[in-house]
């Protein structure tokens, strides 16, 4: 797969590394970056060659619409928040668009704008977006309400992320997920939603919803619980059909919650269905239940994709601060699940 060739431009050496070392760590599959501490060294560079993406930073900013000139997209890195821009920070130079973010600002913001900006975006002869192989939908449903059911798809999505495209999208009440994550995510799946059921989900505006969380990407959850209860299975297939035709993900990890009408035809979608329970009488008749519902709408033999995961943990010792993913990927329960994964087809990670 060809990956995208970023130029990144700016004066201050020390932080040109460290945005190098940052997307080697975290997007090394999808961006090669070439930095450029001084002027002279761009502009003799882009006289035979052009970039996917340029950034410009400290002492480069003047050369944004020749940049855009020259047929490249443009992020301009500015030292002060900007106040003149619209919503979708933009504006027009010289008739084409040049997009102005806040330099100092976390890494995963910088580069939720990269994936706007470049989504979609020809790339050579090959486009950013093609895949191999065919979008993998993994669900993550616990018929017992497992409250550790949501760290249990974040630790899964960060151990895939190791090998695969990743795209977590939460589908839950009430999860929390913002403030436990520090998500300072703006647009949520429902915004995503009221876009595809409108059509207008041209790639920048698509991956607005999209937002970076170590080395996989996700999508925040329903801000308003009750529309959740609106998403409808046309939803969710305009959803997969626009992230198969469109995206670069080549897997989906869904978490599904109670408030998912008619989870069984939800599920149905899903290569893989990963179940968090308990062990003790009381669950069993639970997933008993659940498992049986599944025959009975659902007579095919989905039932035989369903992996029931035993999670000996609670929530009762998660604290604030810090990294929560980290803290999870890392902790006795993140061990937990690597062990687990390390026997199952996704073992090979």
């Amino acid at each position: 797969m060809h990956k995208l060739d970023v130029a990144f431009c700016d004066t201050n050496e020390t932080y040109g590394e460290r945005f190098a070392a940052y997307l080697m760590e975290h997007k090394a599959k999808e961006f090669t970056v070439h930095l450029f501490p001084e002027p002279e060294l761009f502009l003799q560079k882009i006289k035979n060659e052009k970039f996917d993406l340029v950034l410009l930073g400290s002492g480069f900013s003047e050369f944004g619409e020749q940049a855009v000139l020259s047929g490249m997209t443009v992020l301009i890195l500015s030292e002060n928040i900007p106040e003149r821009l619209s919503e979708d920070n933009s504006y027009l130079q010289s008739g084409r668009k040049l997009t102005v973010i806040f330099k100092y600002q976390p890494m995963e913001a910088i580069l939720h704008e990269m994936m706007v900006v470049t989504g979609g975006k020809k790339a050579g002869k090959e486009s950013f977006t093609d895949r191999l192989t065919k979008l993998e939908i993994i669900g993550v449903y616990s018929p017992i309400g497992h409250e550790m059911q949501m760290p249990f798809s974040m630790v899964l999505s960060s151990v895939l992320a190791k090998q695969r495209r990743i795209l977590y999208i939460n589908l839950m009440q009430n999860t929390g997920f913002l403030q436990l994550f520090d998500s300072q995510a703006e647009y949520d799946i429902g915004d995503l939603t009221l876009r595809l059921r409108r059509g207008t989900t041209e790639s920048e505006q698509f991956f607005q919803s999209i937002y970076e969380m170590g080395d996989f990407s996700y999508v925040a959850p329903f801000r308003n619980p009750e529309q959740l209860g609106e998403f409808q299975m046309d939803d969710y297939r305009k959803l997969l059909a626009h992230l198969e035709e469109n995206t670069k993900f080549d897997t989906v990890v869904f978490d599904f919650g109670t408030g998912i009408p008619s989870i069984a035809a939800f599920l149905e979608e899903c290569s893989s269905i990963y179940c968090p329970v308990k062990e003790g009488y009381f669950y069993e008749c639970q997933k008993t239940e659940f498992v049986h519902y599944l025959e009975q709408v659902k007579p095919d033999g989905m039932s035989e994709r369903l992996q029931f995961v035993n999670l000996p943990f609670t929530a009762k010792g998660i604290r604030g601060g810090g990294n929560m993913l980290e803290q999870l990927v890392w902790s006795e329960f993140g061990d937990y699940i690597r062990d687990y994964l390390a026997g199952d087809a996704y073992g090979e990670i």
